[in-house]
């Protein structure tokens, strides 16, 4: 990481300090300084304020792997806002149970009255076993927040979303809040039998489509929180380990990430906006030289769409190395592709899997063999169809620290510069990726980087460190409220952890 964004310098400092200074003085006009003091000129003030202008917004922080709360950058505060079994969550019947966990993602849901003030927080949670009180499988809690003398507070009961009325969910994970008001959440589930199901304790049921249990599960589900009640499972979005999906300003296209090995990158296009029943679906195949790419037309017959990866495999998709979430800035998407270690793709390229150019570089003399250990972040451009690396993970140059597995990511504008903001969630404790003694203790610690999107050709050594995660934990559904403050969920913690990290919980950190 350059010294550049790692700390203020001392003329940083002073300039910024001298401009506040003066800026601050009131009862003045300009003229009043520039006589008296000359101070106070056009050219001055032009000069200074593109100094504050190329300020980072944080002092990035140094890697250390031996701590069991919240590590953030001096001047940042947090606090719990939802809390995994300690709270309370309302059904609709009246009734409250200890929350459910693994918060995962986060929606901020503007009031139509107070957008910048008010809103609803729906929270995903990533489970999956029987619940006999909140539903089995997956879940959602949605609750009103309001930001008040300055600070955003909880307002009212945390609500339960009862999903029995598709049957259940497992494993909600990313998703979106769509161009209609709703929230879109992605089932990650790896389930292709019942018994994947059953064996977790969960009842053998029907549902009205007539169709095994396991092939109703792992879609992309409509939820309206203002209502807090579920619209639909979208069978059309393709059974995948859904991760995340992101949608067009015309609602007419949804891009779905599949976190799997091999995956697949597809979009479902509607003819007319948010009609997902008659939607087409596509798998994406890049060119041999990586500059451009195609869509491929998948069948939308049951069977295929039950099967859509393996099919779009066989028809020569682009196969990746999980991809996680996904975020448009300035018309590209950047994808998180978290990446795996040792895998082969043997029997895929032989269906007709395609390798992606710019993941060749990893492939064994055999040219099946992968070893992927820090993944990358890949970008899209829309109006060509290429798909390339756009910051590979690794070691920074000053042997400071590891960028590996990135997985939630998000983006903010932050004094007129858009930053890609990247959680790790690293695939294991080895190979340095979160130091030599996390290795030896057997201890998975997390990050949380700022990329500045001006950088071109970004490098780890551009990566601002944020925040590092308690012991054991991951962050995920990083958002930003419309005053600048951050919603992050801490999951999964390690539950000898000092309280509250010891369960999953949704934190706001205040300092930006």
């Amino acid at each position: 990481m350059s010294q550049k964004s790692r700390r203020i310098t001392p003329i940083f400092s002073l300039l910024l300090f001298s401009t506040i200074t003066l800026l601050s003085c009131g009862g003045h006009d300009e003229s009043t300084y520039q006589n008296e003091d000359e101070l106070l000129t056009e050219d001055t003030l032009s000069s200074a304020q593109e100094v504050i202008d190329t300020l980072p917004p944080f002092e990035s922080i140094a890697s250390q792997f031996d701590h069991d709360s919240l590590v953030l950058p001096e001047g940042f505060t947090w606090r719990i806002l939802f809390s995994e079994s300690v709270d309370q969550v309302k059904r609709a019947d009246g009734a409250t149970f200890p929350a459910k966990g693994k918060h995962d993602l986060t929606v901020y849901v503007p009031s139509e009255e107070d957008p910048e003030n008010k809103g609803i927080l729906y929270i995903s949670h990533e489970t999956s076993g029987p619940h006999p009180e909140l539903g089995d499988g997956g879940g959602a809690t949605v609750f009103d927040i309001e930001r008040k003398n300055g600070s955003w507070e909880v307002v009212g009961d945390f609500h339960h979303i009862d999903f029995s009325s598709i049957g259940f969910t497992d494993r909600n994970c990313g998703g979106s809040l769509g161009p209609n008001g709703n929230v879109f959440t992605c089932e990650e589930t790896w389930g292709y039998d019942d018994a994947y199901f059953t064996k977790k304790g969960l009842a053998d049921r029907e549902f009205e489509s007539g169709l095994p249990m396991w092939q109703n599960i792992g879609y992309v589900v409509e939820v309206d929180p203002r209502e807090r009640k579920v619209v639909k499972r979208h069978m059309t979005t393709g059974k995948l380990v859904h991760e995340d999906v992101l949608f067009t300003n015309d609602n007419k296209t949804c891009y779905i990430t599949d976190d799997y090995s091999p995956g697949v990158f597809m979009k479902l296009e509607m003819p007319e906006a948010g009609d997902f029943d008659n939607g087409q679906l596509y798998a994406y195949k890049q060119s041999d030289d990586g500059e451009s790419g195609e869509w491929l037309k998948l069948p939308m017959d049951t069977n295929s769409l039950v099967n859509c990866r393996r099919i779009a495999v066989e028809m020569g998709a682009t196969m990746i190395i999980r991809h996680e979430w996904i975020e448009e800035i300035n018309g590209k998407l950047y994808i998180s592709e978290t990446g795996e270690d040792h895998f082969s793709w043997k029997e895929s390229i032989e269906r007709g899997g395609t390798v992606p150019n710019y993941a060749r570089k990893n492939l064994a003399e055999s040219e099946t063999e992968f070893d992927d250990p820090f993944g990358r972040v890949v970008v899209f451009d829309p109006e060509t169809n290429k798909m390339s690396s756009y910051l590979e993970g690794g070691f920074f140059s000053d042997s400071s620290g590891c960028f590996s597995n990135p997985d939630c990511n998000t983006s903010v504008n932050i004094g007129g510069k858009d930053y890609l903001v990247l959680s790790e969630d690293i695939n294991w404790y080895d190979r340095r990726r979160a130091g030599d003694d996390a290795e030896t203790t057997k201890s998975f610690y997390n990050e949380i980087y700022f990329l500045d999107m001006s950088i071109p050709s970004p490098t780890v050594d551009d990566l601002m460190r944020f925040c590092i995660a308690p012991v054991g934990s991951e962050t995920t559904g990083v958002i930003f409220l419309p005053d600048g403050s951050m919603v992050m969920n801490i999951q999964h913690p390690k539950a000898g952890n000092a309280e509250p990290f010891n369960r999953s919980v949704t934190v706001l950190v205040e300092g930006f």
